[in-house]
C-alpha cells in the first residue's frame, strides 16, 4: 500500500513540472512588452542616434577617460566602499536574497520534531511520545514554483537597481568634484580682480595727488573692491559646501577640508555621432523593469493556481512510552502514519478571482513602467548631447567675448594713463569680463557634468570604469 502511494507522489512531482506552470522565455516577456500603450504611440525619427545593428563592445569611452584624474578615482572607489546609502542598500539586497531562498523552501517537504507527555495525576500514568512529522504539497498547478520564481526575478530588480545606486553615486561624486573644482578657480579668479582693484586704487590715490584723478575715481575703486570681497565670501562659502557634500558622498565627516585642484584638465575626444541601441537595453533601470516584468508573469501564475485544489502528503514517524505495564507492550514498537489529503476552495466571495484580475493589472503597469523607463532613457542621451552640443557653441562666444574685453581693456587703461578716460568705464568693463569669465568657468563645469550624464545615460556600470 505504501508503495503504490509512493508512486503516486512521484507521478505527482513529476505532473507539478508541466501542468499550469509557464516559464517566463524571452518571447513571452516580449510578447507582453509588444502590448505597452506607451510604447505603441512612440514614433522613433529617422535621424535616430543608435544604431540597431552595431555592438556596445565597439563604442570607444575616450571621452569619458578625459575627466579621469587619479584623485577622483580614489575618491570614487573609497564612496564605493563607505557611502552611507550604498551599505544600507547592500543590507536591503542580503534581505530579498534570504527572502528568495525562502519563497524556493516550499517547494520541498517540511519536517518538525514532536515531543510531548501527559500524566492522570490521579492514577500516576504517564505516557510519553516522540515523533517526526513530514509534510509536502504537492506542487501540481506550479503555484510554489511560480512563487520562487517571482521572488527570484525580484531578486535580479533589486540587484539592478543596486547596480543603479552605484552608478548614481559614482556620478554624483564626479559631479561633486567637479564643482569643488570649479569654485577653486573661481576663488582665485576673483582674488586675482580684488588684488588688481587694490592695485589701481594706489593708482589713483597717486594720480589724486599730482592732480590727474580724483576723489571720485578713488571712491569708485574702494566700493568696487567692497562690491567683489562680498562676492568672493560668497563663492568661498559655496565651495565649502560643496567640499562637504564630497566628504559625505564618500563617508567622511563633513568639515570642508578635503583639497581638489584648482583647474579643469583639457577634454580632446569628441563625443560619437551614434551609438549601438544595445546600450540602453542594458542600462540598470531598464534591466530592474524587466525582471519586473517577469515577477509579475510569475504571480499571475501564482495567483490562477491559488483558485484551483492543493494536494498535499503527511506521515510522521516516532514512538511512544507509558509507565503503565498494561499498555506498555502498545508503544513498545515505532508508529509510521502516512497520509494525503486534497483542500480546495469552494465560496470566498470571489477573493480568489478578484486576486488574478489584480495581479493581471499589476502585469499591465510593470510593462507600461517597462516603457516609462526606456522612453525616460531615450531623453536622457536626447537631452545631454544636445546640451552637450549647444554648451560646445557657448563657451566659443564666451571665449571670444572674453578675449575682447581683454583688449578693450587694456585700451582703456592706456587711457586712464594719459588721462583720457574715467575710473567708472574701466570699472564696468572689469565687471563684465569678470561676468563672462565666470560664465565660462561655469560653462566648462556644465560641459563636463553633461558627460558624465550621457556616460550614464548610455548604461556605463560605473564612472571609472569604460
Amino acid at each position: 500500500m505504501y508503495k503504490k502511494l509512493i508512486l503516486l507522489s512521484v507521478l505527482a512531482v513529476s505532473l507539478s513540472s508541466c501542468i499550469g506552470y509557464k516559464e517566463a522565455t524571452q518571447e513571452n516577456i516580449n510578447e507582453l512588452k509588444e502590448k505597452s500603450e506607451i510604447a505603441a504611440h512612440i514614433q522613433i525619427p529617422d535621424d535616430w542616434i543608435f544604431d540597431r545593428k552595431a555592438n556596445s563592445k565597439s563604442i570607444s569611452y575616450d571621452w569619458i577617460n578625459d575627466l579621469k584624474t587619479p584623485q577622483l578615482e580614489a575618491l570614487i572607489n573609497e564612496g564605493m566602499l563607505y557611502n552611507a546609502d550604498l551599505i544600507i542598500a547592500r543590507e536591503k539586497l542580503n534581505q530579498i536574497e534570504l527572502a528568495m531562498e525562502i519563497a524556493g523552501s516550499d517547494l520541498y517537504p517540511s519536517v518538525s520534531a514532536v515531543a510531548n507527555t501527559s500524566n492522570n495525576l490521579v492514577s500516576g500514568s504517564q505516557i510519553q511520545r516522540l515523533a517526526l512529522k513530514a509534510n509536502w504539497e504537492i506542487d501540481l498547478w506550479g503555484k510554489n514554483k511560480s512563487s520562487q520564481m517571482a521572488s527570484t526575478s525580484s531578486y535580479f530588480s533589486a540587484k539592478h537597481q543596486n547596480t543603479l545606486l552605484h552608478q548614481s553615486i559614482a556620478g554624483m561624486i564626479a559631479k561633486a568634484y567637479f564643482l569643488n573644482i570649479a569654485g577653486n578657480i573661481q576663488e582665485n579668479r576673483i582674488e586675482s580682480y580684488i588684488q588688481k582693484s587694490k592695485d589701481l586704487e594706489k593708482l589713483y590715490i597717486i594720480q589724486k595727488k599730482v592732480g590727474t584723478a580724483n576723489a571720485l575715481d578713488i571712491s569708485n575703486i574702494s566700493a568696487e573692491i567692497i562690491s567683489l570681497q562680498g562676492y568672493l565670501e560668497k563663492i568661498k562659502n559655496a565651495n565649502m559646501q560643496s567640499r562637504r557634500s564630497l566628504e559625505l558622498l564618500t563617508g567622511k565627516y563633513p568639515e570642508g577640508k578635503l583639497s581638489t585642484q584648482n583647474f579643469f584638465s583639457p577634454v580632446k575626444n569628441g563625443i560619437p555621432e551614434s551609438f549601438p541601441l544595445e546600450l540602453l537595453e542594458n542600462r540598470s533601470d531598464i534591466q530592474a523593469n524587466h525582471f519586473q516584468i517577469e515577477k509579475a508573469f510569475y504571480e499571475v501564475q501564482e495567483a490562477k493556481a491559488a483558485r484551483l485544489p492543493s494536494i498535499s502528503i503527511s506521515s510522521s514517524l516516532g514512538s511512544a512510552g507509558s509507565n503503565v505495564e498494561a499498555i506498555n507492550s502498545l508503544f513498545s514498537n515505532p508508529l509510521l502514519k502516512v497520509g494525503g489529503g486534497l483542500v480546495s476552495p469552494l465560496f470566498n466571495g470571489g477573493k480568489l478571482k478578484k486576486n488574478v484580475e489584480i495581479k493581471n493589472s499589476q502585469q499591465k503597469q510593470v510593462v507600461e513602467e517597462y516603457s516609462k523607463a526606456v522612453l525616460n532613457a531615450l531623453n536622457e542621451v536626447e537631452s545631454s548631447l544636445a546640451n552637450l552640443r549647444s554648451i560646445e557653441k557657448q563657451m566659443n562666444y564666451t571665449t571670444n567675448a572674453v578675449n575682447e574685453l581683454k583688449n578693450n581693456i587694456n585700451l582703456t587703461e592706456k587711457q586712464i594713463k594719459v588721462g583720457t578716460n574715467n575710473s567708472f568705464v574701466l570699472i564696468r568693463k572689469q565687471r563684465d569680463l569678470l561676468k563672462n569669465e565666470m560664465n565660462l568657468i561655469n560653462l566648462e563645469l556644465q560641459y563636463r557634468i553633461e558627460r558624465i550624464n550621457l556616460y550614464m545615460a548610455l548604461g556605463a556600470e560605473n564612472f571609472i570604469y569604460s
